[in-house]
């Protein structure tokens, strides 16, 4: 036989029997005369044949293109070999050209199956496995009825479909439910394994052809003749797993005077053994490595070029990490001192209003005399976010005219520490006829007050935890000879969670998903990446042939927490570029609006407030009220008040009576009041009266958008319809309404919205 420039290693046994069959011949032994005699007629032109392609359609085509010159030139040298004749030079040129451009367009047709390929292996695969040209109406498989049974052949067998659509069917006679495949399936008559990996193939009875097919049989004499390399590589692969770093604790001497070289019979056994079954995965940069079974199912060793663990990174803000929330501000206004005013009958009657913000106030009772130097020893409370300035109002009342100013006093809200306390400098517009230019205010004395504060601990009902999640990251990158998932396999989920508590130290929690790997670039060298892979089960019976588990798990928990700390680090740039952008949308949004942006809590819901609160307890506290008219000046009032929830049928909560307390009392009295989804909270002062009925002195209403979020500030007191009389003075009374947190159960049912989270009070809990 005359030597050959072109490699057919499957030719020598093509002169015995025919493996390499024509895409017109079908299988060898077949007698389908019928189907033979469709499958030589000339296909109808397809559609808009001419029109250009583009993506996996004109990879079809050109597969389509390709697959039948290649093997009308291979069918000629092969007939050329058979003769005992030298294949030409020109032809065998032609013949390697084909090859590669079949190679390159059959890897995208089912990448999953031919990664397992490098080049040289599907060559010899190519050279070896048949291909079927099959016409419309053609059974691929099926019982002796439909002409479709296949003569026996050695080994498993399965089809996979390059071109054309195919419909399956359950019954070898063509019954039953029908499944379509089409470009790229892998199918037969049974379950298609290549080793330990399933192909994600489909099992049928019988199998019809819907259009002209090609179909390529893939059967154990073609995947022997790829694989034939693989008697002599795997003491290789024996050898590269012996010298994995990561390896050394269960392939290397374990003591320091033995010899390297000296020879462990369990340990050789193992190697022997988890070469023969793992599988070689070839790829090119930036593509996946696909599996039948998820990453963490396997064990992957690099063997040529760089490999890429990709993921989903999930930063989520901790809200246990973060501090107390400042919820509430109580004002403690104890004296004045130097106070002026402008009374012109005794001593100035003065009275301060305290405001926090543009909305937010309250007010001191009048001090009836109280002169320059008046005691006011009152305590207020409005609820805070984060505002600016607490600013103070010194006011002198008067009976027959508007209230006159004394002086005014601001404090910058950064500055009121919790606990603080100090004197408040007031200033009025300066007085007379000659003005300094440089001073337009003059001194008006000063207050003394303390301030505190209420805090609440952040929550999922309090604030909406931020969350940020950066795609497809490059979370580890494994150089040759690296190795991914074994300390998955041995610390199962310990190892996950060991990598996400990288940011224990920070106040996010990470969560990590979508884990895959991809080929990486590696500087200078080829754009080829091979990885070594061995199921989760074949490297469990590895590592304990060897016997050596536990130091191999104590080495697997060493190598956790060196990932972590390398997590850590990644972590850490994310957060801090997070930051930055926050930071810079702050700047922009102050900017644009001319004040720097407050953090304002989303306001809850009052419709879903109303279901998920049905059944609680609010803690309500009656301060104080202010100019309430009435009594006179031997008949003082005795006022009390009464609070219900518009509609409800419980009694209503209700205040201790103030004796001969005037105008302005101070009740200072708290409860709990049980609230069933009603829409508004009705207030009325009452005038006691012992021999008498009660005289009803105001009125006034509060509404569930206003007190869903808890409530601190001043309501306005109506008269009553049979009063008509207007007094000069606003009435007014100041309360608070607090709510508990709701019940876990609740908040997991609760259906919040983007913009239905926000300050729930915590003081309390749910009414039994």
């Amino acid at each position: 036989m005359n030597s050959r420039t072109v490699s057919l290693p499957d030719l020598v046994s093509e002169k015995k029997r025919n493996t390499a069959l024509s895409l017109s011949e079908g299988f060898a032994g077949a007698k389908h005369e019928g189907a033979l005699a469709a499958t030589a007629q000339t296909w109808a032109p397809r559609p808009g044949a001419g029109a250009k392609m583009v993506g996996e359609k004109a990879a079809g085509v050109e597969l389509q293109r390709v697959l039948p010159m290649y093997y009308r030139v291979r069918q000629l040298a092969l007939a050329t070999e058979k003769a005992g004749h030298r294949t030409p030079q020109k032809l065998a040129t032609e013949l390697r050209a084909m090859e590669k451009a079949l190679a390159r367009e059959i890897r995208a047709v089912h990448p999953l199956f031919f990664q397992r390929f490098d080049e040289v292996q599907l060559d010899r695969l190519l050279r070896s496995m048949p291909f079927l040209r099959l016409s419309t109406g053609r059974w691929v498989f099926g019982s002796e009825s439909l002409g479709a049974q296949w003569p026996p052949t050695p080994g498993d067998r399965a089809f996979l479909l390059l071109h054309g659509r195919i419909m399956l069917y359950p019954d070898p006679e063509g019954c039953g439910d029908k499944q379509e495949i089409v470009r790229g399936d892998i199918f037969g008559e049974k379950l298609f394994s290549l080793g330990d990996e399933g192909m994600r193939n489909y099992v049928a009875g019988s199998a019809h052809c819907e259009e002209p097919c090609i179909v390529a049989i893939l059967q154990t004499a073609a995947l022997e003749a790829a694989y034939a390399d693989r008697a002599f590589g795997n003491a290789r692969i024996a050898q590269t797993w012996r010298t994995v770093p990561s390896y050394s604790r269960i392939c290397r001497p374990e003591d320091e005077g033995e010899e390297e070289g000296t020879e462990h019979v369990g340990i050789n056994a193992a190697l022997r053994n988890i070469s023969q079954v793992a599988t070689a995965c070839h790829f090119n940069t930036g593509e996946e490595l696909l599996a039948n079974e998820a990453l963490e199912e396997s064990v992957l060793v690099v063997s040529k070029g760089v490999l890429e663990v990709r993921g989903d990174i999930t930063l989520t803000e901790r809200l246990d990490a973060l501090p107390p929330k400042k919820v509430r501000m109580h004002v403690h206004i104890k004296k004045g001192e130097g106070l002026t005013a402008d009374s012109t009958w005794g001593k100035a009657d003065p009275y301060v209003i305290c405001k926090l913000g543009d909305y937010k106030k309250f007010q001191t009772p009048v001090m009836w005399k109280g002169g320059a130097n008046p005691k006011f020893d009152f305590n207020g409370v409005l609820t805070f976010a984060e505002e600016q300035t607490l600013d103070f109002i010194v006011m002198d009342h008067d009976k027959y005219s508007a209230d006159s100013q004394c002086g005014t006093g601001t404090m910058q809200c950064k500055d009121l520490t919790d606990g603080w306390s100090g004197w408040v400098d007031l200033q009025r517009p300066r007085r007379g006829i000659f003005k300094d230019e440089d001073s337009l205010e003059e001194p008006a004395g000063r207050l003394f007050i303390k301030v505190t504060y209420d805090y609440e601990k952040v929550n999922a009902l309090t604030r909406q935890a931020k969350s940020k999640t950066w795609l497809d990251q490059e979370l580890f990158l494994l150089q040759e000879q690296d190795v991914w998932g074994h300390e998955q396999v041995m610390l199962k989920n310990l190892f996950m969670r060991i990598l996400e508590q990288a940011t224990g130290q920070f106040p996010y929690m990470l969560q990590l998903g979508n884990i895959r790997v991809i080929g990486g670039a590696k500087k200078g060298g080829s754009n080829g990446v091979s990885v070594w892979k061995a199921s989760k089960a074949r490297f469990l019976e590895f590592v304990k042939y060897t016997g050596r588990e536990k130091p191999f798990l104590q080495a697997c928990r060493v190598s956790a927490l060196e990932k972590q700390t390398h997590m850590k680090g990644l972590c850490k740039q994310l957060i801090r570029k997070w930051e930055i952008e926050r930071e810079s949308v702050k700047l922009r949004k102050g900017l644009l609006n001319g004040t720097a942006s407050a953090q304002v809590d989303e306001a809850v819901d009052p419709s879903t407030f109303r279901i998920a609160y049905r059944g609680y307890k609010a803690h309500v506290i009656v301060r104080n009220a202010l100019h309430l008219s009435g009594g006179g000046l031997f008949d003082r009032l005795d006022p009390y008040v009464l609070l219900r929830f518009r509609g409800s049928k419980q009694p209503p909560f209700r205040t201790s009576v103030l004796s001969d307390s005037g105008s302005d009392p101070i009740w200072d009295n708290e409860g709990d009041m049980l609230y069933n989804g009603e829409t508004a909270l009705e207030v009325s002062v009452w005038d006691y009266d012992r021999l008498s009925a009660d005289d009803l002195i105001g009125t006034g209403i509060l509404q569930v958008e206003n007190f869903c979020n808890g409530f601190e500030g001043m309501i306005p007191l109506s008269n009553p319809g049979n009063k008509k009389k207007k007094s000069l003075k606003q009435m007014t009374i100041t309360i608070g309404i607090q709510w508990p947190p709701l019940d876990q159960n609740a908040t997991m049912t609760l259906p919040l919205s983007n913009n239905t989270l926000g300050s729930l009070r915590s003081l309390t809990g749910p009414a039994a």
